[in-house]
């Protein structure tokens, strides 16, 4: 027989203090963040676990681990808290209008390469509104919005395994995997290349836990390819990756545009059949209620092409 319980004993602030004991693996780091003590954190989390009647952290020496249960409610009380946080934001909006400023947290490459008409549009249509953009890799972007220190992240998809939980993420446009070549190397002159044949050649690439390296990984394996790949740099970001190729360390893999500005003085070549498809997201933490000016941002920004224009 399941057991009885009684919501009207949960609150706003245990939910708060949950989400971010669970967040951050650590009752000193939770309190720093919400500027409180942690013994009011653990008094916190001791009525919540009566509440639920179910153990949420294990404590294993003097880190706590979260257990299956405590996974479990994360899922469900994370998106309502944001519900609940964007309830203000929405009557504020109402009562004021539009936010005072929009956190977005993006990519270099992408960052120069598409997102100037985007921004034009944005700034004719919110002229009162400040951006602070930002630069981060696609994990360190993602916690940026968990955390709320962003209010969007623009990035490649990521893999599934490394999503961030209270994560929602949705598709804008595709753009491909490509060779990037400088046009003194003789492969610049071929009309389609493989992946085979820039394995003769150095190599600039992402570091491993870049999505392009994981999926030039995974295509290293689904081939059967026992060529060993000749390394000359690993890079965290495309548009390093282009840089070192203009500066003629090797070809370049990257994920992008193939007439992006950053590449106008090289050659670039689709490895999209071995490669496979890849798309630009836009991640928002999960019950989150994007501003009209943000979900018109989006839109603009589902309308680039494989040139990036609009």
């Amino acid at each position: 027989m399941m057991p009885q319980f009684d919501a009207t004993k949960l609150t706003v602030q245990q939910m708060q203090t949950f989400c971010e004991v669970y967040r951050c693996g650590s009752y000193a780091e939770a309190a720093r963040r919400l500027d409180t003590t942690s013994t009011t954190l653990w008094e916190q989390i001791r009525v919540l676990q009566r509440t639920y009647q179910a153990t949420l952290f294990d404590r294993r020496g003097k880190k706590i681990v979260a257990t299956p249960a405590a996974e479990t409610l994360y899922k469900h009380l994370a998106p309502m808290l944001e519900s609940i946080h964007s309830s203000f934001v929405c009557l504020h909006e109402q009562e004021s209008g539009e936010p005072k400023e929009i956190r977005i947290v993006v990519g270099v490459r992408m960052m120069l390469e598409e997102l100037d008409g985007p921004l034009q549009a944005f700034v004719r249509s919110y002229p009162s509104i400040r951006l602070r953009l930002m630069t981060a890799d696609n994990q360190t972007a993602q916690q940026m919005v968990v955390e709320n220190q962003a209010d969007l992240a623009l990035m490649i998809e990521p893999f599934r395994e490394a999503r961030l939980d209270g994560i929602t993420i949705r598709r804008l446009y595709e753009i491909e995997y490509l060779a990037v070549i400088s046009r003194r190397n003789s492969l610049s002159k071929r009309n389609r290349l493989t992946i085979k044949d820039l394995l003769r050649q150095p190599l600039v690439l992402g570091h491993p836990q870049t999505i392009v390296r994981r999926e030039f990984n995974q295509w290293m394996v689904r081939s059967g390819c026992e060529t060993e790949p000749q390394i000359r740099a690993e890079t965290d970001n495309s548009a390093a990756t282009i840089a070192c190729v203009r500066a003629g360390l090797g070809v370049g893999i990257v994920a992008g545009l193939p007439s992006g500005w950053l590449v106008k003085s090289l050659t670039t070549k689709s490895l999209a059949k071995e490669m496979g498809k890849v798309y630009v997201v836009a991640c928002t933490r999960t019950g989150y209620r994007a501003p009209d000016s943000i979900a018109g941002l989006l839109q603009t920004l589902s309308l680039i092409d494989q040139h990036g224009s609009i």
